[in-house]
């Protein structure tokens, strides 16, 4: 009988070896039966960190809302204070500009007695000084006093390019024309391109008048001009710029 209870020395061993295996498949059973799947606790970790990142997202966007609200504020107030300093005469000039410039007027902001511009001897930085008048403008006011040979009224700068009657109103009271200054034409001694370059006379007329001084001589007057060149519609101002 104690033979059957005896085990050999690699009995023991195998024995021993067979429960501890017996005792690793309970435990694993045990753990794996009480933990959730790896993908069960992958997503449940992934929720927790989006959650977090909603949460960090929130927090930022408040942080954000905080910060602008303080910047307009603060622009704001500083703004407010920058116009109470803005001295009162300043704020009329603006004013006044706004207003001109919603009526498509032209902004003056000089007095007769400030700007006196003599309309034929003026260069054109001069005429720069007028209001609504720059570059452009005075430019041409000068090119075509050239061609006139000077001006004899205000109103002439209407054939200037693109100057209108607002324009000239606005810069009247700063002008004046000094008459004595004017270029001449002499219908009797200028050649015929002189003659013509002038802007009140028409080509057909110089050919009259040469003609005539060729075969009749000289013409004495306006009053013999305006029968030589045979027209009712010459422009009377066109005498100012004529000598005998």
């Amino acid at each position: 009988m104690n033979d059957l209870f005896t085990f050999t020395k690699g009995e023991r061993v195998a024995v021993i070896v067979l429960a501890a295996v017996i005792l690793l498949i309970i435990a694993a059973n045990f753990f794996i039966s009480n933990r959730p799947s790896n993908v069960n606790f992958y997503l449940h970790n992934l929720d927790s960190i989006w959650a977090l990142h909603d949460k960090s997202k929130d927090e930022s966007l408040k942080t954000k809302e905080f910060l602008s609200q303080k910047v307009n504020k603060s622009t704001s107030q500083q703004v407010k204070t920058k116009s109470l300093n803005v001295s009162k005469s300043t704020r009329q000039i603006v004013e006044t500009y706004q207003s001109h410039k919603s009526n498509k007027q032209y902004v003056i902001d000089a007095s007769p007695n400030d700007i006196y511009v003599n309309l034929n001897s003026a260069d054109t930085t001069e005429l720069k000084l007028l209001p609504g008048i720059g570059s452009f403008f005075a430019r041409n006011i000068v090119e075509h006093r050239e061609k006139l040979g000077g001006y004899v009224e205000v109103n002439q700068l209407l054939e200037v390019y693109a100057f209108d009657s607002a324009r000239l109103e606005t810069i009247t009271p700063y002008i004046n024309i000094d008459s004595i200054s004017l270029r001449k034409i002499n219908v009797n001694t200028d050649d015929f391109k002189t003659i013509l370059r002038h802007p009140y006379i028409e080509y057909e007329d110089v050919k009259k008048i040469v003609n005539h001084r060729e075969k009749r001589g000289f013409i004495k007057n306006w009053e013999e001009y305006l029968k030589v060149v045979g027209r009712n519609d010459v422009d009377e101002r066109l005498r100012w710029y004529m000598e005998f």
